[in-house]
C-alpha cells in the first residue's frame, strides 16, 4: 500500500494513502463506500492499511462524514462507524483516527504537550463552519490543549488553481475566492489558505502548520471526486499515538 507520511515526529504515526491499483483494478485501495467500490474492497483496504502500519484493523477509527462540525471523542471504545461527525479526537494511544477524502482537506493535529490528537475532514462546508477551530476548542476542553503546542498537517486537496466554485462558496468564504476569468458567477476557492488562516486565528503558530500543496484534481496520485465523479475512490488521512496496538 502506498502511504505518504505527514507530521515529522516519532511520537505519532500519521499520513495519507495514495492511489494504488497494484492489487486490484481502479480504484484500487479505497476507504469509502461509493459506486466505484464494494464493501469487500473497502474491507480489503482497511486490512491492508492495518498490515502496513502493524496495527489491528479494529484500532482504525472512522465515522460517517456529513460535512458538518461535530467532533467525536474516542476513549476506551471506538464509535460506531455510523456515528456522524467530521472530526475525531483522543488522548489514548493505540487508536488510529482516520478521515476519508477525495478533494476535501484532511487535517491532522498533534498536541505535543498533552499527547492528544485529532483527524479532521474539512471541505468547503466544514471550513465555512470553522471545524478546525471547533476541534481545537474541543481538545482544550477535553485535554487542556494550548494552540501554541500544536503541530498541524494539511493534506492534498482541491487547490485554489483548479477548484471552481459558485455563489454558495463565495458567499460563505469570500476572502478565499478569486474571480474566474471570463465569468461573474464562478470563482477559484483556496481551501488550504482558508484553513491556514483559521488555524492561525485559533492560535496555532504559522511555523507549526505543514501544508502539502498537491492538488487532488490535477495530480493523479490522489483520488478526486471533481475529476473522476462517481468513479472516484477515497483516500484515508490518519493519525495515531504511539505505541500502536499490534496484531
Amino acid at each position: 500500500m502506498l502511504i505518504q507520511h505527514a507530521l515529522p515526529t516519532g511520537n505519532v504515526v500519521s499520513g495519507i494513502t495514495l492511489v494504488d491499483t497494484s492489487f486490484a483494478p481502479w480504484p484500487g485501495y479505497t476507504f469509502g463506500h461509493t459506486p466505484a467500490s464494494s464493501p469487500e474492497l473497502v474491507a480489503q483496504s482497511f486490512n491492508a492499511l492495518a498490515e502496513a502500519l502493524d496495527c489491528r484493523r479494529t484500532s482504525i477509527v472512522t465515522v460517517t462524514q456529513v460535512h458538518g462540525a461535530t467532533i467525536e471523542v474516542v476513549e476506551d471504545a471506538p464509535p460506531q462507524s455510523t456515528t456522524q461527525a467530521d472530526a475525531i479526537i483522543t488522548n489514548r494511544s493505540g487508536w488510529l483516527l482516520g478521515v476519508k477524502l477525495a478533494d476535501c482537506c484532511g487535517v491532522v493535529i498533534y498536541d505535543q504537550a498533552h499527547h492528544a490528537i485529532a483527524a479532521v475532514h474539512s471541505g468547503w462546508r466544514g471550513t465555512a463552519q470553522n471545524i478546525v477551530a471547533a476541534t481545537i476548542a474541543a481538545m482544550q476542553q477535553q485535554y487542556g490543549t494550548r494552540p501554541t503546542d500544536l503541530q498541524v498537517w494539511l493534506s492534498p486537496c482541491a487547490s485554489g488553481l483548479a477548484y471552481v466554485v459558485r455563489n454558495d462558496v463565495h458567499t460563505a468564504l469570500p476572502a478565499y475566492c478569486t474571480p474566474l476569468e471570463g465569468t461573474t458567477s464562478q470563482w477559484l476557492f483556496d481551501n488550504h489558505a482558508a484553513l491556514r488562516a483559521q488555524l492561525i486565528e485559533a492560535g496555532v503558530p504559522v511555523q507549526s502548520i505543514i501544508t502539502d500543496e498537491s492538488c487532488t484534481m490535477t495530480d493523479q496520485r490522489w483520488h478526486s471526486h471533481r475529476r473522476d465523479g462517481e468513479q472516484a475512490g477515497r483516500m484515508l488521512a490518519f493519525i495515531g499515538l504511539r505505541p500502536m496496538v499490534g496484531k
